[in-house]
């Protein structure tokens, strides 16, 4: 697969470049250029046949006198290798075709070390999985500050481990403790961090990467040797290569047996691997790291982990429909929590954003909250001081909507009210919006078509739902309106992907996707309570399902005013399946709201009881039932499998077009545990019969709103 000068036809080379290949040419210096696709390829990856190019490649490089280094690089401007092909993760079911896979990519790699000549790698744009592994077989590193950099071995994410080396060789590189960090959180690292933390030797602007790897290639031509193995030092040394090492594995234990981290398999085997790097003979280190792989691959873990990352890259090119524009300038009304994180949000993606409120104390708490999280950021080493500067320069305040003539988003997140908004967006119209501009609501729960009924150019209105705090939750609905375009609805998906979200279409209706599946599981938990199960069972046994936050914790977070007035808005839509809790009413009128109160079922501090408990306790002794408390297996049937129910019920009425969009949904939304792959592939799992069973039994022995659709039926009778 060697192309060297006039060695080999046109003909073959383009055939390569269709098929994706390493290609590789020799000057006449006898300098090696490697590069690991073709420029025209939109994402790097290596599968099978790119491997196998590539391993034929270093077979004749071996052979070829000729050659006197080698530089390895991408096939152009911010590209070199995203890693694995995640379809061959996908089809491997075996553990033994998952180790022997891992086997055959490391010899392939090693095939870089065991060159007699200095290799060099050039990195710039993604460097992850694989081809991190890849590079850390190479002599020398030099990446670029160019902004797609990225480095790391985030293999956890898709519950495996780096199975090509990785364990092995970035912890003897930069020590135990550092290599923990990295792979048991999947970290990816710009390229300013990678070299701080030793990952890479050499950080050069991107107009120089290719000059700069030459020249250490040619200083290690000159030394007559490839580049010595770098020694760890100081307390890198000592927690690696000594008992001491001990101290930071039992700290790695510890976070691994804590929260989410329990459910995931693949950091705990990864955590071995990286201590057999210190503690066994290299071929050994790397035969357990992939048998480890092989094991990992296999697991159910794995298979719902990769079922999600098909499920993001499907919703990334919602951006992409035809009609999807780019916007630049945004109108952002209501400087509240939600207003402030989206006006935030936008202005750090590169937009213009105007924020404003009638009140002049929230706008000043948006600016200084940006204010915090970018410090944060530049603390991290995520952010270079001049794009913080700039993203604050993007962010405007004021109480006045100022011109309208270039605004091209105009969105607001005022109280939940339909009347308030729709006079809001005939103001935006009649004060100038362009025709072309989007007007977009944050709504939770109200009718975008509604909303846009007494508007001229109804098509351009649509709801863009993110949730809170928009900074940190990754879903945003895009709900379309019975009138609403698919321009519009294109151009809003783009603007979520910009934003690094995961945008789900669905329908206008009664509390859309979330907030519809998410009321009943709320409501029953709030029953719960009032039948004698503590808060404190109630959600623990949803944080040993694999929630995120138990429910009581989280009415606490959202707050009962908000909870009360979206389960009102639920009752209406259904009114014999939604009826609300009388706790949430209870607790509004007590002003023990939650968080923003100082207090709800938990205390501020989210632990201690709270002052809710009384109200709880007065609403028991009306009723007048002794108080029982619910097995786990009961919680688990009563919170869940209703759930589970109500997604299959939206796609069933049309809110979403699609099973994928229940599982991406949910799981991005609520949290649903990643680690099943989302709500439909944990019910298959499960087995619908058992759930459509325990529903049945449920609805009988407590309460007609746990008899499941006839949607779930049929598919229980077919699974």
């Amino acid at each position: 697969m060697t192309t060297t000068k006039n060695d080999r036809p046109a003909a073959d080379a383009a055939a390569d470049l269709a098929r994706g290949l390493a290609l590789c040419t020799v000057d006449a210096d006898g300098i090696a250029l490697l590069r690991l696709g073709s420029a025209d390829e939109a994402m790097v990856t290596l599968t099978r046949e790119r491997l196998e190019s590539l391993d034929a490649i270093l077979q004749q490089l071996a052979g070829d006198a000729r050659v006197r280094g080698v530089l390895l690089t991408g096939p152009g401007p911010g590209m070199f290798c995203a890693g694995a092909d995640v379809g061959l993760i996908q089809s491997i079911t075996r553990v033994e075709d998952g180790e022997a896979a891992a086997v055959r990519g490391r010899s392939i790699f090693q095939r870089l070390q065991q060159l007699k000549v200095p290799v060099v790698a050039a990195i710039e744009g993604p460097c992850l999985g694989g081809g991190l592994e890849l590079a850390l077989f190479c002599d020398v590193r030099v990446a670029s500050d160019h902004a797609a950099t990225q480095i790391g071995l985030p293999e956890v994410k898709l519950g495996i481990l780096p199975g090509f080396g990785g364990t092995q060789n970035l912890s003897r590189l930069v020590g135990l403790p550092k290599a923990l960090d990295l792979i048991l959180n999947g970290k990816l690292l710009r390229g300013k961090q990678a070299l701080k933390q030793g990952v890479v030797d050499r950080l050069v602007p991107s107009a120089k990467l290719l000059r700069a790897a030459r020249e250490e290639l040619d200083k290690r031509i000159a030394a007559g040797r490839k580049a010595p193995k770098r020694q760890l030092r100081g307390t890198a040394f000592w927690l690696s290569r000594t008992p001491l090492r001990a101290l930071a594995v039992r700290a790695a234990e510890k976070a691994l047996q804590q929260g989410q981290a329990r459910f995931y398999p693949a950091p705990r085997a990864a955590l071995q691997c990286c201590v057999d790097a210190f503690t066994k003979a290299e071929d050994r280190g790397f035969a357990a790291e992939a048998k480890a792989l092989g094991e990992m691959i296999v697991t159910p873990v794995s298979k719902g982990l990769v079922h999600l990352f098909f499920l993001t890259e499907r919703s990334k090119r919602l951006g992409k429909q035809d009609g999807a524009r780019d916007l630049q300038r945004a109108l952002v009304v209501g400087g509240g929590v939600m207003g402030a994180g989206i006006a935030g949000q936008l202005a750090e993606k590169g937009l213009r954003v105007r924020l404003c409120d009638v009140d002049l104390a929230p706008l000043a708490r948006a600016k200084g909250r940006l204010q915090q999280e970018l410090k944060k950021r530049l603390k991290r080493g995520h952010l270079a001081p001049h794009e913080a500067t700039a993203i604050q320069d993007r962010l405007a305040v004021g109480t006045d909507w100022g011109q309208l003539g270039d605004t091209d988003l105009w969105l607001e997140a005022v109280v939940e009210d339909l009347s308030v908004k729709q006079k809001l967006m005939a103001e935006a119209v009649a004060r100038g919006l362009p025709a072309t501009a989007v007007l977009a609501t944050n709504t939770s729960s109200l009718s975008v078509t509604a909303m846009a009924s007494k508007l001229p150019k109804p098509g351009r209105v649509v709801g863009i739902h993110f949730f809170n705090p928009p900074e940190k939750m990754p879903l945003v609905e895009v709900i379309r309106g019975r009138d609403t375009d698919d321009a519009t609805v294109a151009t809003a998906c783009r603007l979520a992907v910009r934003l690094g979200k995961f945008p789900v279409v669905t329908a206008d209706t009664a509390g859309f996707l979330v907030n519809r599946c998410l009321a009943p599981y709320l409501n029953e938990a709030a029953r719960l309570l009032l039948e004698g199960t503590s808060a404190e069972a109630i959600d623990q046994a949803m944080l040993d399902f694999g929630m995120p936050m138990g429910p009581c914790r989280l009415i606490d977070e959202v707050g009962f005013d908000v909870a009360a007035k979206v389960s009102a808005v639920m009752q209406a839509a259904f009114p014999q399946r939604m009826v609300p809790c009388e706790l949430f009413a209870a607790m509004v009128a007590a002003k023990a709201l939650g968080q923003k109160t100082g207090g709800g079922i938990y205390g501020k501090d989210g632990k201690s009881p709270g002052p809710g408990r009384a109200v709880v306790a007065q609403l028991m002794q009306r009723r007048g039932v002794p108080p029982r408390t619910a097995s786990r297996t009961e919680l688990v049937q009563r919170l869940i499998y209703p759930l589970v129910d109500e997604a299959y019920r939206c796609l069933d009425e049309g809110i979403v077009q699609d099973e994928r969009d229940l599982d991406l949904g949910l799981v991005m939304g609520i949290g649903f545990p990643p680690f099943t792959g989302g709500i439909t592939q944990f019910a298959r799992r499960e087995g619908l019969a058992n759930i459509t069973a325990a529903l049945d039994e449920l609805a009988r022995a407590m309460a007609p709103r746990f008899q499941p659709a006839d949607g779930l039926r049929r598919r229980a009778l077919a699974q």
